[in-house]
């Protein structure tokens, strides 16, 4: 008698994306390496006030190779961390950052992950998503934030700034990639 393999307690079809998130000590690595050059070096790649979120686009690397709960516990603490680092915005990047990387662990399996025809202006409009939340987040706190003209254009620049980023880091180092296992 042949069995048919199934998943799950109702059956149906075993998942067709196996997810290869990185070990925790390259995850821990690879924000730490961020969060030091992003108030070290950072501030000196400064392109028309814009400075790129080195944090922004590690969440995101990670948040696209797992999933929901996972995209959402790891911006959380690398939005904390840059709280910390920041000393006067309150919980402005703490919940900006949980958010994104949430949605980029919503994301994560779709056709978003396919290729960097995708993922670049992924990073690009998830900058400026992160921006807006944190930007309302900051103003609920009463704190005061720029002419929004004024930081719309810089907002677009470090859009630019983090998808160029993430477009060399896709080209250059492939084994960052978000990879597709295979068939189970």
């Amino acid at each position: 008698m042949n069995r048919v393999r199934t998943s799950g307690p109702f059956g149906g079809a075993p998942p067709a994306l196996v997810f290869d998130p990185p070990p925790g000590w390259k995850v821990g690595l690879a924000l730490a390496v961020a969060l030091l050059l992003q108030t070290t070096v950072a501030p000196y790649l400064t392109i028309r006030g814009a400075m790129p979120s080195l944090v922004l686009v590690v969440v995101l690397w990670y948040g696209l190779r797992t999933n929901i709960a996972s995209g959402l516990l790891f911006g959380t603490v690398a939005g904390a961390l840059e709280d910390a680092l920041a000393g006067w915005t309150g919980a402005a990047w703490t919940l900006s950052t949980a958010i994104v990387g949430a949605l980029a662990g919503r994301t994560a399996g779709t056709v978003v992950t396919e290729s960097r025809l995708w993922l670049v202006p992924y990073v690009a409009i998830a900058t400026i998503v992160r921006y807006g939340i944190a930007t309302i987040v900051l103003r609920s706190e009463g704190r005061v934030v720029a002419l929004p003209a004024l930081h719309a254009h810089a907002l677009l620049w470090q859009a630019l700034l983090n998808a160029l980023i993430a477009f060399l880091v896709l080209t250059f180092v492939p084994k960052t990639a978000v990879s597709r296992v295979g068939l189970r």
